[in-house]
């Protein structure tokens, strides 16, 4: 099973950087006028920006003497439905080291984590569960058919430049047609190589036993070429202490088997081929071995289960314009994973040894065609090849084939922005042993418009269907699965407001941006594991009822010539339900692992000498059952975060940058847990330093 890719292969994997920031038009001063609408993360320069995004402190000769950017300054702002981005500056700004801390500032997203530097992190929109979130890195849709969930908790943040979630519709319809299947999707978007030079060396150490070096290479060949290179690795004892209570008795434990030990690599080219478009190249490896801490139940741990990972990710984009008002854009990827799941309890009769294996080939393309600047109309086909192979008993061996057809048209001039979508999926699934599931077909709409009220302030509304397939784990898990579920549906209504602006246009004028989304949703044909004598099994028979309002801000500015002030707020309420059956005894009661208010605010103090930031994230009640009693109860928490970093730059023929920073996590020091019986780390520390050449 292991044979398909050696150790040595992924250490030798490479890949890439992905888009940078869009190039925006510039003209005179004298013929500028006020831009409607905009975000902080996309709000250019005009002068000097480095590789990375960052002012370089030089400016050509010939640049001109007064410019200005027009056009709409935030395109979420005018977006039909709730989108939002965290920039490259401020993910350095703010002491962030993982994909998980980014995502937690976001409105909306939740992240379930089940404790310890190596436990299983997924990210949730709207509480609907990790299958039902699409996760796009640098285009390439990252999928799991065996389970639905993937696991974000090893991504680096070193190397992306940007992300962005939209939720519950999408304005840019030049994008994969899967996408459109989707309730929410997270995007990732990582630092294209340019021309010249560029290297990082990055070493990070934290509390635990933890460190993580990075190294990433960038060359341009040519005019037109240029490659990057990127190396980065975790280890982890992890072995943090808790304080584990039990009724009227406190004890004080260590955290057990929650060791990880990762590598991964990636490469990318890129290339600007005239008339024939751009071409970009990926290839990304990785691998893990990790302890799995488990459940803490009174005082028991079980440090028995380990797990094995290994991945490959390929993938090869091509986008080019015609004379005429078309694009075409064309991207191939495939990715291989393989697995290994050990469980050597000395309860078991015998250990469990569990190796899976999971491919997925996908060959997609959408075509937009723009007759007028304010008309556009696409077209995207996306087909998707996903086979399972184990060595469990009773494995079927299956093979989905899924086509993914989206029809898309836009239209945005004056005040109004509005985009309509119908998705068509087709399902065909084979097996090597047995007979498979059903096929299946559906069609599913999403309507969304955005309206300027009065300069600055926009009102948006959106209808999105989704749907959900069921995992190769829902129907072909022996004993449990079941080949006639039918895919989950869910819809999605929102409505709300959005306010933009920019006071004035001088250096360190004070910016806002705010948002209030109210929205309700349905899921129908939910797919739970019902429990019959012994032997449990997968049924449709959930119904859940969601209302829920998102609000968010930010505000940005100077308060004197030597202080900059950054300020980010979001406030979630929502009341998610089980309707399924009147007569159970969790008939409207909050689903599990979802908060009625959660809450994040960070402020970044940014000053000449030192950068000084301090965030906190707050989230309530939550229950680890449908049934809301207090045996299930998870007390609410609150994770404080205090952040330090400084830049220095020197080098004269060269310039050399070094950036330090110095985070302290957790400042309360309590063992919240997230998911219940699993206490997080208390109180922790993590130290950087990052040469840039």
């Amino acid at each position: 099973m292991g044979a398909w890719l050696s150790y040595a292969d992924l250490y030798a994997a490479v890949s890439t950087a992905a888009a940078f920031p869009a190039v925006v038009a510039a003209t005179t001063a004298t013929s500028l006028t006020a831009p409607a609408s905009v975000t902080h993360a996309s709000r250019p320069t005009v002068s000097g920006l480095d590789y990375r995004g960052q002012t370089s402190g030089t400016v050509p000769d010939d640049t001109l003497a007064a410019s200005a950017v027009t056009g709409d300054r935030n395109p979420s702002a005018s977006s039909s439905s709730p989108s939002s981005r965290l920039g490259r500056d401020r993910i350095e700004k703010s002491g962030m080291a993982a994909l998980q801390e980014a995502l937690k500032t976001f409105a909306g997203v939740s992240i379930r984590d089940y404790g310890g530097i190596g436990g299983l992190k997924t990210v949730n929109i709207r509480n609907f569960g990790a299958q039902h979130t699409g996760i796009s890195y640098d285009g390439v849709i990252l999928t799991d058919a065996m389970n639905g969930q993937v696991d974000i908790g090893l991504f680096d943040l070193e190397a992306v430049s940007g992300i962005t979630v939209k939720i519950a519709g999408n304005d840019d319809i030049y994008r994969s047609a899967r996408l459109n299947s989707s309730v929410g999707t997270v995007e990732i978007s990582t630092l294209r190589p340019l021309q010249g030079t560029r290297a990082d060396v990055r070493l990070r150490a934290a509390s635990f036993g933890t460190y993580e070096p990075y190294m990433r290479v960038s060359q341009g060949f040519g005019d037109n070429w240029n490659a990057s290179v990127s190396v980065g690795g975790l280890v982890s004892d992890g072995d943090y202490p808790f304080v584990l209570h039990n009724g009227n008795v406190t004890t004080h434990e260590i955290r057990l088997n929650s060791d990880v030990k990762s590598l991964k690599t990636e490469a990318n080219v890129h290339g600007e081929m005239g008339k024939a478009g751009n071409l970009d190249v990926k290839i990304a490896g990785a691998m893990s071995e990790r302890g799995l801490p488990g459940s803490v139940i009174l005082y028991t741990q079980h440090p028995s289960e380990r797990l094995w990972d290994k991945s490959l990710i390929c993938s090869v984009i091509h986008d080019v314009s015609f004379r005429i008002p078309l694009k075409l854009k064309t991207s191939l990827s495939y990715n291989d994973a393989w697995n290994r799941y050990l469980n050597d309890s000395a309860s078991l009769p015998e250990p469990e040894d569990d190796r899976y294996r999971q491919r997925n080939a996908t060959l997609s393309t959408v075509l937009l065609w723009s007759p007028k600047p304010f008309l556009s109309a696409s077209v995207a086909e996306d087909l998707v090849i996903s086979a399972l192979s184990a060595n469990i008993p009773g494995c079927l061996y299956p093979v989905r084939e899924t086509s993914y057809t989206a029809l898309s048209v836009k239209y945005s001039r004056g005040r109004l922005n509005a985009v309509a979508s119908l998705l068509a999926t087709i399902v065909r699934e084979q097996t090597r042993k047995g007979s498979p599931a059903p096929g299946r077909e559906h069609f599913s709409p999403s309507l969304g418009a955005s309206f300027s009220i009065v300069p600055d302030l926009r009102l948006r509304a959106s209808f999105k269907e989704s749907y959900r397939l069921p995992t190769f784990n829902d129907i072909y898990y022996p004993r449990m699965g079941n080949k006639d579920l039918d895919p989950e549906k869910a819809l999605q209504f929102n409505i709300g407001l959005a306010y933009d602006r920019l006071f004035d246009s001088s250096p360190g004028a004070w910016s806002v941006t705010a948002s209030i989304d109210a929205y309700h949703n349905r899921v129908r044909d939910k797919i739970a594991a019902i429990p019959s004598m012994f032997i449990w099994s997968m049924r449709n028979l959930g119904k859940v009822n969601m209302w829920g309002c998102d609000l968010s801000c930010s505000a940005s500015g100077r308060l004197a010539d030597w202080l900059r002030l950054r300020t980010d707020a979001t406030c979630s309420y929502q009341r998610a339900v089980d309707v399924t059956d009147k007569n159970s005894k969790y008939y409207k009661h909050q689903i599990a692992y979802t908060p009625r208010y959660s809450g994040y605010v960070s402020a970044v103090f940014e000053t000449r000498w030192l950068n000084l930031g301090y965030s906190v994230q707050a989230v309530g009640v939550r229950y680890s059952l449908s049934q809301n009693t207090r045996a299930y109860r998870i007390e609410p928490y609150a994770d404080h975060v205090l952040s330090l970093n400084r830049t220095f730059i020197f080098g004269r023929r060269h310039e050399w940058r070094l950036a330090a920073s110095a985070e302290a996590l957790n400042l309360a020091g309590k063992n919240y847990e997230i998911m219940k019986y699993y206490p997080m780390p208390g109180r922790n520390w993590r130290l950087t330093l990052k040469l840039s050449y």
